[in-house]
């Protein structure tokens, strides 16, 4: 009791409950105010300037970072990196598979205005807005795979279908300068990871290219702000989708000189997850003036981006007896077409033990405007050989944006005809050479990577559920064997992959604001059986079932950490103060077992090697998890797409 009176004097004197430091650094406006609140325990008086923006809202400026880093890393002239042999048959079929790498760090400037109201004793103060200028920092590395097959020399077109998947991580940080409210400047980690998966198709008619792109991406945000509004470790999850189109034009000026103009769009649209947040009352933080933040509710409105891309890339072409290169330089000019995000926020004392303030408010941040970017690179062929490749620097640069990034790719594609070419490449005449017809049969072995998404209901009994929706990149390899008869193939598949797919949502109930609802997938396998057709020698689509697998871990974590609690006490999570605090989770996994069914595609690239691109539903059914808050029963299903590459011992097939 001696306790939490003196917690409640320190609050009176302290500070008017500020918020994230991510929000409210170099922030002006605001509205003095005076608040009388309290409960049994004893009653205090603040005074100040109001609320900022709130607890975790800051983490707003860096999702819209990472969504445009990940409408962006890979994107240069067109959405996937494709290419073609220089003289193919009519309607000969191809296809490759091709894998690229990016790093880089971007600085990225938001203004964001905060309007809210507090109510305490049935009296509500309508305070003036906040307009707060942020920066942040992210520093990420990622990769991407894809697979494409391919009609060429279709009446002069060639045209691409695939697939593709990947991975960026990062850590962002506030880099806001310190203001009036905030002394400490920013002081918000975001540890960040977006797997994603997608299709595209591309065309290509001599110099003239165009492509498009539907993109499926899953922010997993890991949240620390202990200083500023009490995220200690804390998830924050979203998914987008994204459509990105590319149009442009290779003309080629004489002495192998090029000028390609382009231009592109990306759309998305990003659902962002409520977050529920502990603050820091219920906590010891005497630390700074941010150290009384109540239990609130953030929820980020939808992040639509309209996002437009003019460029113009020139250089010039280098032929060598073994290899081709292609110099270029790039410039480029990047518009968002878009309004203010908003966030809305629920904030009251009452979860903290400390009933009788409410506040509630809005903040309103924008987008990344427009920024120029100029890009060096250099792409490379190898002669007679289906080997690509290519590596870039960035910088872009505007009034809201500025950083760098360094990427490269390397394609291999079948090719019948000697010096194989990119659409947008060097153009040499080969002699046709014969292509011999593909025969299925025999056992491979091989490889895969891609992502994984999927929902897990979680049921407390008594009418309370919820539903974390976990997302991940999958890694591992496949063993099986085919056999062919005529057009058709049968066969059969065992795969294992590990994952890392994580999600989280707040628990239902009254301790929604102290506890977050995990699941993680840590491992799949798969026996199935498949049934394919091969449309052309080396193309192969297909249908397969079986069985499922899978690690699956659920858990209850408290969104204090370990931090011993001075106004609550919460069951099997921390405890008060000066008792010993607990781990801070509790926690149960289980094998889950199920059935999958999927489809997909397969390219012979040559006589041994093949890639596919798969994308495959599960359903792992429904199981009792006991942990040390009770029994809840969870139901998994989910999605995964991959993309393959198979070692065949076969004997190939016959020249025809």
């Amino acid at each position: 009791m001696k306790n939490r009176k003196l917690v409640l004097g320190a609050i009176a004197a302290a500070l008017a409950f500020s918020s994230s430091s991510a929000a409210i650094a170099a922030c002006t406006g605001g509205t003095p105010f005076n608040i009388t609140g309290g409960n049994a325990l004893g009653t205090f008086t603040a005074t100040g300037q109001g609320l900022g923006a709130f607890s975790a809202a800051g983490a707003l400026n860096t999702l819209i970072s990472s969504i445009n880093v990940a409408n962006t890393a890979f994107l240069t002239q067109s959405t996937a990196f494709v290419g073609s042999p220089a003289n193919p048959r009519p309607n000969q079929e191809g296809g490759g598979v091709w894998v690229r790498g990016i790093g880089g760090e971007i600085d990225t400037k938001n203004n964001s205005t905060a309007t809210y109201s507090v109510t305490s004793g049935g009296t509500t103060f309508n305070t003036a807005p906040y307009n707060c200028d942020t920066k942040t920092n992210l520093q990420f590395a990622g990769t991407q795979v894809g697979t494409d097959m391919a009609t060429l020399n279709w009446n002069g077109w060639n045209a691409h279908i695939g697939s593709m998947a990947g991975y960026i991580g990062g850590k962002a940080r506030d880099k806001s300068a310190p203001g009036v409210i905030d002394p400490l400047g920013g002081t918000l980690e975001n540890s960040l990871e977006v797997p994603f998966v997608g299709i595209y198709a591309a065309a290509t008619y001599g110099g003239f290219f165009i492509d498009g792109q539907v993109r499926w991406d899953f922010y997993r945000n890991k949240l620390d702000d202990f200083q500023g509004s009490g995220l200690l470790g804390q998830r924050l999850d979203a998914r987008g989708i994204a459509f990105t189109g590319n149009i442009g034009y290779n003309h080629q000026l004489g002495n192998g000189w090029f000028l390609e103009p382009s231009a592109g769009i990306v759309v998305s649209k990003v659902e962002v997850d409520p977050l529920n947040t502990a603050g820091t009352l219920v906590y010891l933080n005497l630390l700074g003036p941010n150290a009384f933040v109540p239990p609130a509710q953030v929820q980020i409105n939808d992040i639509k981006s309209t996002l437009g891309r003019l460029s113009l890339r020139t250089g010039t072409t280098i032929v060598t007896d073994k290899v081709i290169w292609q110099p270029f330089f790039t410039a480029s000019v990047y518009h968002e077409f878009q309004g203010k995000v908003s966030t809305n926020i629920v904030s009251t004392f009452a979860n903290a033990g400390v009933p009788g303030i409410d506040i509630t408010g809005v903040v309103n941040t924008n987008g990344v405007g427009t920024y120029g970017q100029f890009g060096l690179g250099v792409a490379a062929q190898l002669v007679g050989t289906g080997w690509l490749g290519y590596v870039r620097g960035d910088y872009r640069t505007g009034e809201r944006i500025e950083g760098y990034s360094v990427n490269g790719g390397l394609r291999y594609q079948f090719s019948p005809d000697p010096a194989p070419l990119a659409p947008k490449g060097l153009i040499t005449k080969a002699p046709v050479l014969a292509v011999a017809a593909y025969d299925w049969t025999g056992f491979y072995i091989g490889g895969q990577f891609g992502g994984v998404y999927g929902r897990d209901k979680i049921d407390f009994g008594s009418g309370f559920t919820t539903s974390p929706k976990f997302a991940g990149v999958l890694a591992g390899g496949q063993i099986g064997y085919d056999y062919q008869f005529g057009k058709w193939v049968i066969g059969v598949e065992g795969t294992g992959t590990w994952g890392n797919a994580q999600g989280t949502r707040g628990c239902p109930g009254g301790l929604a604001f102290f506890y977050s609802c995990g699941t993680e997938l840590n491992w799949m396998a798969t026996g199935t059986a498949r049934l394919g057709y091969a449309y052309w020698d080396r193309s192969l689509i297909y249908v397969k079932g079986g069985i499922a697998a899978a690690e699956v871990k659920s858990s209850i974590t408290c969104n204090t950490g370990t931090q011993p609690l001075i106004l609550v006490a919460l069951p099997n999570c921390n405890v008060p103060l000066g008792a010993s605090p607990a781990t801070g989770e509790v926690s149960a996994t289980k094998t889950k077992v199920g059935w999958t069914v999927g489809f997909g595609t397969e390219f012979a690239l040559t006589r041994n090697w093949t890639v596919k691109g798969e994308t495959n539903y599960f359903d792992l059914g429904k199981d009792d998890y006991t942990t040390g808050l009770g029994t809840v029963s969870l139901k998994t299903t989910g999605i995964s797409a991959i993309v393959g590459l198979n070692y065949r011992f076969t004997t190939g097939g016959v020249l025809r």
